[in-house]
């Protein structure tokens, strides 16, 4: 295979992996597909590295991820059904992951009807034992300052056409075996202790909203190995196992 046979199978093997990569998500604003390969090596399929990297993703829940890289070790395919767009790889190959969520897309999606139906109808209890409907007017997230998230609603009681404001700051942390953050160091503002059920209702939300496997595609798996709360952003750090590009 000459230097320019190895150039074009490149790219028809790259654009059909974003292609495919693409079909799986909600949006994406920019994806590229880079692959490291001597000719020889191509033309019997085997890789000696795959790079991804996007800007502007959503898979699912409304959540946009700013950035994403993607960085495999060799890998095995076949080439003949890569280019006409079904790159299955012989074995799952380990990647190495890297995500960017900046506070201001995770704040969208907060606002978005995925989360206003989760509190939409809820039960609770006021201190006079009264029980009342909710529904959630709006919901917001941010990061006051490095290492602590702080989520609030402002939430109507049916019953009552009143609105309350629940609020909560927290530390998020990883949950043993790296797919789901857990909140800790809780800290409440004085309405949430009116509406205990609402307020862990906003809690379970958040660790849904904020659960890796919101950036899974349908042949990937990823695991998280760090996760920093930076001013404006959180930072993950993952292991990907990869079973396909398409």
């Amino acid at each position: 295979m000459s230097s320019k046979d190895l150039d074009i199978g490149e790219q028809a093997i790259s654009k059909a992996a974003e292609a495919g990569l693409e079909s799986q998500m909600d949006q994406a604003e920019d994806l590229d597909v880079a692959l490291h390969t001597e000719a020889t090596d191509l033309a019997q399929g085997k890789l000696k590295a795959v790079e991804v990297e996007g800007e502007g993703l959503v898979v699912q829940n409304e959540l946009r991820t700013d950035e994403l890289k993607l960085k495999t070790g060799e890998v095995k395919i076949n080439p003949m059904q890569a280019v006409m767009g079904e790159i299955e790889l012989e074995r799952p190959t380990e990647a190495e992951a890297y995500a960017v969520l900046k506070a201001e897309d995770i704040n969208r999606a907060f606002d978005s009807d995925y989360v206003r139906e989760k509190l939409r109808g809820q039960k609770v209890t006021l201190p006079s034992e009264e029980t009342v409907s909710t529904d959630a007017q709006k919901v917001s997230f941010t990061i006051p300052e490095a290492g602590r998230i702080a989520v609030d609603a402002d939430v109507m009681i049916i019953e009552q056409v009143e609105t309350k404001h629940i609020a909560f700051t927290a530390v998020p942390e990883l949950v043993s075996g790296g797919h789901q953050v857990t909140l800790t160091d809780m800290q409440y503002d004085d309405a949430a202790n009116d509406m205990p059920e609402l307020t862990q209702a906003l809690i379970d939300t958040t660790e849904e909203l904020l659960d890796l496997r919101n950036l899974e595609l349908d042949k990937m798996s990823l695991k998280f190995d760090r996760l920093e709360v930076q001013p404006d952003q959180l930072v993950i750090q993952a292991q990907a196992e990869i079973r396909a590009f398409s």
